[in-house]
């Protein structure tokens, strides 16, 4: 039995990007990792925070990322699709 999974590339803005990438980044490239919000934020400049956590949502919402709400704040973590789109964009693998 085999099971094939099958992953669309997903067009990503630029800042959509470099959000997955800090979340790929903060979750040490992890799919078990999950950090808040503010974790992912603190790689950014201040004036750009805001749109982050816009960004995760987005995220969120093309599949490339989950949200786990916990008791204090929401956290992040990488979905095998997310993973797949920051290593085959060249610009964005470690």
């Amino acid at each position: 039995m085999c099971i094939h999974i099958a992953l669309s590339m997903v067009i990503l803005s630029p800042m959509e990007q470099a959000t997955l990438e800090a979340l790929a980044y903060t979750c040490n490239y992890s799919l078990h990792a999950h950090v808040p919000a503010e974790a992912v934020m603190s790689r950014f400049r201040k004036h750009l925070r805001g749109e982050v956590r816009k960004m995760l949502k987005k995220l969120r919402a093309k599949g490339l990322c989950f949200e786990h709400p916990t008791g204090r704040n929401t956290t992040y973590q990488l979905t095998l699709m997310g993973l797949n789109a920051v290593k085959s964009n060249p610009a964005l693998s470690p």
